[in-house]
């Protein structure tokens, strides 16, 4: 019996509800995976887990390998399998090298400006609850970052920018953006939804609008090229600069990795960041876009 394209012809609610119970049912069988992975190395990993002592290296690891299958689990694996039941096309076309390169270098360039946004944002009043969140969130990331060897700073990669590049990207530009497009009928509100979604499921309260901008700005890279190879690249270069940087201040300064929520931007410096990006982004805009039209 064929399997591929079962459910095409379901109606946009069932075919939601085939996703959610195929996410649900994907994380719970990645989850056991992890578990099996890590008992087939040590038998106390669980339980270094479980401490949560993110001062051990030994922790910390066993903690990745478990990201590493809860960001396969709850958007790679079910999206792909969701695609194939449904022929859903999430636009893997061929992008261009120039197109590629500017990707790479708004990425890059806009760091300065989103340091600036995440000053802002950290300066708003939330409640002790939202904020306990984040301290959380940070408290892990701050473990991640610390990278001894190449091998953990390869492994970081491809926990951190690789899998939820790929994943993230999959679900919220491949799958929802198209869908929420096919529903309203305008792009830019649309994008606006879809980065809104993106931002808020990471539970990082102090970093929504931030990450908010980032949702947008991925949002139009994949409208204007019509390729989710391109917002795919675009957010592995935006998580994978920041543990490339902390690995290299780690071990070449001998400096403590810092958050970029803890370093000061300078305003002018955020203001030719923004205006770089903006120039850049017209050039892709010109190079994607306008080409597709013609």
């Amino acid at each position: 019996m064929r399997f591929k394209g079962i459910y095409k012809d379901k109606s946009v609610f069932v075919k939601i509800l085939i996703l959610f119970l195929l996410m649900a049912f994907s994380v719970v069988v990645h989850q056991l995976l992890a578990v099996i992975f890590i008992k087939l190395f040590t038998q106390d990993g669980m339980q270094l887990i479980q401490n949560n002592d993110l001062s051990s290296e030994e922790t910390v690891n066993y903690l990745k390998i478990v990201q590493l299958f809860s960001g396969i689990g709850l958007f790679i694996t079910p999206t792909f399998l969701f695609g194939y039941l449904t022929n859903f096309n999430f636009r893997f076309y061929k992008i261009n090298r120039q197109a590629a390169l500017l990707v790479i270098a708004i990425m890059m360039l806009i760091t300065p400006f989103i340091g600036i946004l995440l000053e802002w944002n950290m300066g708003i009043d939330l409640p002790e609850w939202m904020l306990q969140f984040d301290i959380n969130s940070d408290k892990i990331v701050e473990a991640f970052l610390r990278m001894n060897d190449i091998w953990t700073l390869i492994f970081t990669i491809v926990v951190v920018a690789v899998v939820p590049a790929i994943g993230e990207e999959l679900f919220f530009r491949g799958y929802v953006q198209q869908e929420i497009l096919r529903w309203s009928g305008n792009i830019h509100f649309t994008i606006l939804i879809t980065a809104f979604f993106f931002s808020a499921i990471h539970f990082h309260f102090s970093g929504m609008v931030p990450r908010f901008i980032l949702g947008i700005l991925l949002g139009y890279i994949f409208y204007w090229s019509g390729s989710l190879w391109l917002p795919i690249l675009a957010h592995f270069v935006n998580n994978a600069q920041t543990i490339i940087l902390s690995y290299l201040s780690l071990n070449f300064h001998k400096q403590t990795p810092k958050l970029i929520s803890e370093v000061n931007v300078d305003q002018n410096l955020a203001l030719i960041s923004f205006v770089s990006v903006t120039l850049l982004l017209y050039l892709l805009f010109k190079n994607t876009y306008i080409k597709n039209e013609n």
